[in-house]
């Protein structure tokens, strides 16, 4: 996950002013980010991340940020998938009051999906030279999103019990970060 943050795509996506896998790597080990690994069902092979920023002197929300680096991976419903399970854990299980996240112009797949999941447009800055949409879903936003996924849960049961399924242990083989770094 850390060496993606020097691929230019994922960190001018990102917003971020360079290459930023030390920057990123220094917030882990400090504590202040939040992470997911996104996997295949089918396959268990590992697709992309998920990363939340803790709120800044800009934005009074964690940031969500998620990178499917391979094209043949980038669908819609990894995205929704990806962004409701960091969204549970979130609100649900951290009780943060938001979360928030911006795209790019020329990202439109991205805008669609945030729209999509009800995140509302707030504002739009220039960030080195892009334009950025910044959003924000606060806990009654998360409230509608949460009872439109549990009715769905209802039509369609996933035969898990829940809308959410907490995982009582990882399901793969856990990492040090010293092993990520070459």
């Amino acid at each position: 996950m850390f060496h993606q943050f020097d691929v230019d795509e994922v960190w001018q996506m990102f917003g971020m002013p360079g290459p930023g896998r030390l920057r990123v790597m220094r917030a882990y080990r400090s504590g202040n980010l939040v992470v997911g690994i996104l996997r295949r069902v089918r396959d268990r092979s590992r697709i992309g991340f998920v990363v939340m920023f803790p709120p800044t002197s800009d934005f009074d929300f964690w940031e969500l940020g998620y990178a499917i680096p391979d094209h043949r991976d980038r669908d819609a419903w990894s995205a929704f998938n990806a962004t409701d399970a960091m969204a549970h854990y979130m609100f649900e299980h951290l009780r943060v009051d938001a979360m928030g996240w911006r795209t790019r112009e020329d990202n439109k797949a991205a805008d669609a999906i945030v729209r999509r999941l009800g995140y509302q447009p707030f504002d739009r800055w220039e960030v080195d030279g892009h334009m950025y949409t910044f959003y924000r879903l606060d806990q009654a936003g998360w409230a509608k999103r949460r009872a439109r996924l549990d009715r769905q849960e209802q039509r369609h049961p996933s035969g898990q019990g829940d809308t959410f399924l907490t995982l009582l242990e990882p399901p793969f083989e856990p990492a040090s970060i010293e092993d990520s770094v070459p």
